[in-house]
Order: C-alpha cells, then structure tokens, then sequence
C-alpha cells in the first residue's frame, strides 16, 4: 500500500495527515507551536518548525513501516507572506516574520501613497503589512545587518522545503503574496523590485505550484525514517490548496475558507484587476488560472478572543455560546459589532481599524453580544463576496468550509447576508485534501486537479443552506447602518493620539 504525507502549516499548529491512494485520511500527527506577539511585531523561532517537522515526519514514518504502507511523497502547504532572512547554508539569520506582524504598515502607507495603482496592476494587490515585500523593506531600514547578511529572504514552506531537501525555491502561489511577482507572467517583476528597493538575489527562485523539487535529502532521512526516494512536492499556498479541496475548477466558482481570517476567493481564467483596487488576484495552483481573491483578517481568531473574553472558565464555552446566540433574534436586538480586532480587509483594507460593539444598552443580553459577533464576522464575508460578484457576475451560491462553518446558525446568517446559497463542505480538510490532489498531479497519477478531486470525493459532498427573504432584507438595512458606522469612527486619527 503506498501513501502520500500532506504537511499542513498552520498560525498554531503543523499537521501531517497520511492520504491512502482514494484520498482517506489513515494517520495524522500533529505538532503545536507558539507565536510571539507583542505591539505591532508577530514572530516565530523556526527552530520550532524544524523541530514539529521532524518529529511528525518520523512518527509518520514509523507508522508506516508499522503497516506496511511506503510514502511515495511528501506535499507541503503552508500559511503565506511570511519572511525568514537565511544565510548561504540555509541557517536562520533571525525569527520568522510571519503574516499577521504590523511593523511595515508605515511602509505601506507609504508606497500606496504613490505606487498604489501600479502595485494593484502589475502584482495584483496594493502593499499590505500581511505581505512579504513591505516586511522585508522592514528589514533592509530596520535591521539592515539582518538584510546585508540574507543570502536569501524565504517562507515558511520554502524553508520547511529546504530543510528536506537541501534547495532554496518557492512556488508562484506563495510569491503572488509577496507583492513583487508579476501576476500576468508568474516571475519576478524587475520594476515592483526597483520601487520597493530590493535586491534581486535576496530572492529564491520560483518554481510553478504541483512542482516535485526533488528527493529527500539523505541527511533528512536519516533523522526521519523517510526514504531517499520519497518526492518532495511543492503543493502551493495553504488557501490555494483550500480552493481545491472545495472542489473549485472553473471560472465563477467560489467559496469561503473561515480560518484564522477568513478568505472568499473564485476562480478567474485570467488576471483581473479590480478598477477600485478593493481586492487581490493570486497564482492559482491549476494550469491557466488564478484566484480572485477577498479576505477579513479577524474570523476565528475573534471567536477564540470572544470566548475567552465573556464565557471564561467556562465548560464547554463554544457549546454554551453557540446556544446562546440562537436565543437571539436576526439583528441582535440592534446590537453591531466591527469585528476588526487585527484591521479591516476587503474591500477598505484599513490597518487601523479597531473592534467596535455599538448600540450597547441596559436591554441586551450576552447572548445578544454572541450573535452580533457572529453576525459582524459574517458581514465582513458578505461584503467581499459582494465586490466579488459585482466584478464578475458568476459568482453567486458558494461552499464554505473551516471551524466557524461547524455551526449551522453561523451558516444560515452568511447565506441570508450573501443572498445565495451556501454550502457547507462536510470535511475541514480542504487544505491538506487540496495538497493531496496537488501531489496526484504532480506525480502524474492524474490528469487534471478535477480528476483528482472527482476520485476522492462523492458528488453530492455539500450541506446547502438558503437564505431566508425577512432575514435577508434586515440584513441588508443592517448593512447600510454598519457602513455607516465604520465610515463615521476616525480610526487613524485616535490611533496617532
């Protein structure tokens, strides 16, 4: 029997899940780790990423020879933008910037003040403190020993890459986050380097999504178990993987990733350039398309603050808040929350705005704040989808999958704010699914991604929740009340206070 290792790096966590050959899941071992968050910075030791793959690639390993099943590969996905300057050898320099540091919002503000157009047109989304670029100008004013020193300035997945195989690479899926890759050629764009200001050769070279980088390495089979003849598979970006495992191929089709953040993304056959630079247009992992991509940047993360913040020491806290909010009418009683604890994404993209719960009087209760949480995360996921059907009119029902997608009230609320249907994906491995049919490609045991997906998934995989008319309509009023809202609160102007 022969299997393939999906690694999947997570914000907290790093899982291998061993796929048989019809895609069911048959191991899983996972590794947590902790990051380090303090004012604006967001880091990681990547000695705990090398230490959690190792030790899940060797119990994996072990179970293998235990079963006698034999790795074929090793597919790795990832989180995004994040930077870790290495030396010659691939030696950490310093700790891992990762997605979610703010430090390089000053250096956003200021090249959108002046490339902002330019930005959106050639890499296909404005400068962002989530995106590689801005955080290693960061580096070169900041610690420019740091930056002197890089042989080069890679992700999270190229260095977990590297540490199996001994090569530095990327795939174009994670460059088309860093907001110096050309979106319409796939390579590295010699002017955005130019207005950024950085070298060239700091670089890793790219290679496309599905890429088999090479064989592990001999020293990484020692310390592992895996054998010297297992392929390395550069899969792709942890929401490009998660736009496969939904099942997502053609042009329109749409869905809703509700994870640390939560990301609405459809499928384009070419690259898009919102003409209100409101949204982002990514590499995708299949041949010949890219992914239109919106994105909140609070979802789970502020459902985790939430319980821990007005249910705590309490048993079961999710279960308890999930009842709760479902004593509360449509509308919270005209309570509204801003969930915007880390900034605001698609569609204003403003790093400055802060959570907000408004209308707060004597006469609503905890489970009237429970689902005003809900429904502000779910109106920040109807906004994108809205910019994202206003640019391309095939997108309407979508899938949904992730941890908030669990809870039934939370996916009747999105289909009532989105006006369409919404279906729930009735697995939440999407991502490491979407790096397993990445690997069947790569390894040529398949044709297309379709194929893959079709052999390892029934037809009808979807839970399908309409929205109800009474509730869509106050929902939409909600939505102009919400607006005006966040328009109303000077933002950046208290924070400079």
């Amino acid at each position: 029997m022969s299997a393939i290792l999906v690694i999947d790096t997570g914000s907290s966590s790093m899982r291998g899940i061993l796929y048989a050959e019809d895609g069911s899941s048959i191991h899983m071992h996972q590794e947590h780790y902790l990051m380090k968050t303090w004012d604006n910075a967001a880091e990681y030791d990547p000695k705990d990423f090398e230490t959690a793959l190792v030790r899940i690639c060797r119990n994996c390993s072990v179970f293998a020879q235990k079963n006698g099943i034999v790795i074929d590969a090793v597919s790795f996905t990832s989180q995004r933008s994040s930077t870790l300057p290495v030396d010659r050898s691939g030696h950490p320099l310093a700790p891992i910037m990762t997605w979610y540091d703010k430090r390089a919002s000053g250096i956003c503000d200021r090249m959108n003040a002046v490339h902002k157009k330019t930005l959106f047109e050639t890499a296909g989304m404005q400068a962002s403190p989530v995106l590689s670029a801005p955080k290693i100008v960061w580096l070169l004013e900041n610690r420019p020993d740091l930056y002197d020193a890089a042989y080069k300035i890679i992700g999270i997945q190229d260095y977990l890459i590297f540490l199996c195989t001994g090569i530095i690479m990327t795939d174009a899926s994670l460059a088309s986050r860093s907001n110096l890759m050309d979106i319409s050629t796939k390579t590295w764009s010699s002017d955005l380097l130019h207005l950024y200001g950085i070298d060239a050769r700091k670089l890793a070279d790219l290679y496309p999504p599905c890429s088999v980088v090479g064989p592990v390495s001999s020293e990484f089979s020692k310390k592992t178990g895996l054998s010297e003849n297992t392929s390395v598979i550069a899969a792709g970006g942890d929401q490009q993987c998660s736009v496969l495992g939904q099942g997502l191929f053609r042009p329109g089709d749409s869905g809703i990733t509700c994870g640390s953040g939560s990301y609405v993304a459809s499928i384009i056959d070419a690259p898009l350039t919102d003409p209100l630079l409101r949204l982002n247009t990514n590499v995708a992992i299949g041949p010949g398309q890219w992914v239109l991509e919106a994105s909140t940047l609070s979802s789970g993360t502020v459902q985790d603050w939430f319980l821990r913040t007005f249910y705590p020491g309490i048993p079961d806290a999710l279960h308890v808040m999930q009842t709760e909010a479902q004593t509360s009418p449509p509308g919270a009683n005209g309570l509204v929350m801003l969930p915007d604890l880390a900034g605001k994404g698609a569609p204003d993209w403003d790093n400055y705005a802060k959570g907000v719960f408004w209308n707060v009087s004597f006469s609503v209760s905890r489970s009237d704040f429970s689902r005003a949480m809900l429904e502000g995360l779910c109106a920040e996921i109807a906004e994108c989808h809205e910019v994202l059907h206003d640019l391309d009119p095939r997108v309407c029902d979508v899938h949904v999958t992730g941890g908030l997608s669990r809870f039934p009230l939370f996916n009747q609320i999105l289909a009532d704010m989105i006006g369409s249907r919404v279906s729930r994906v009735p697995h939440d491995e999407t991502t490491s699914i979407g790096a397993y049919m990445a690997a069947l490609l790569a390894l040529k045991r398949v044709n297309s991604l379709e194929e893959a997906y079709s052999c390892i998934m029934p037809a009808d995989a979807t839970e399908p929740y309409s929205p109800d008319p009474a509730a869509a309509i106050l929902y939409r009023k909600a939505a102009e009340r919400r607006r005006l809202l966040y328009s109303s609160i000077p933002s950046r102007a208290l924070s400079a206070q």
